[in-house]
C-alpha cells in the first residue's frame, strides 16, 4: 500500500490529520502513536525532497508528540 504524501502546499497539521484519519493507515497502523511517527516522516520526507524543510512549531506540541524518527 503506498503511503500518503502531502499535496501541494498542504500544512504540516493539514497532512498529519487527513493521514491519521486515513482508513488504509488505520488499518496499517492501528497504533496512533506508531501511524503519527508514520505520518510525520512521510511529511518531512517529501518537504526535505522539494528542497524546503519547514516545521510549524506553532502547531508541534511535546506532550503529544513524544516519540521521535530519526534517519
Amino acid at each position: 500500500m503506498p503511503l500518503p504524501s502531502p499535496k501541494g502546499e498542504q500544512g504540516t497539521s493539514r497532512f498529519v490529520s487527513s493521514c491519521m484519519s486515513d482508513p488504509d493507515m488505520v488499518k496499517e497502523f492501528p497504533d496512533s502513536k506508531q501511524r503519527a511517527a508514520v505520518c510525520y516522516s512521510q511529511w518531512k520526507r517529501a518537504k526535505k525532497s522539494k528542497g524546503s524543510l519547514e516545521i510549524d512549531w506553532v502547531e508541534w506540541d511535546l506532550e503529544d508528540n513524544q516519540h521521535f524518527i530519526l534517519y
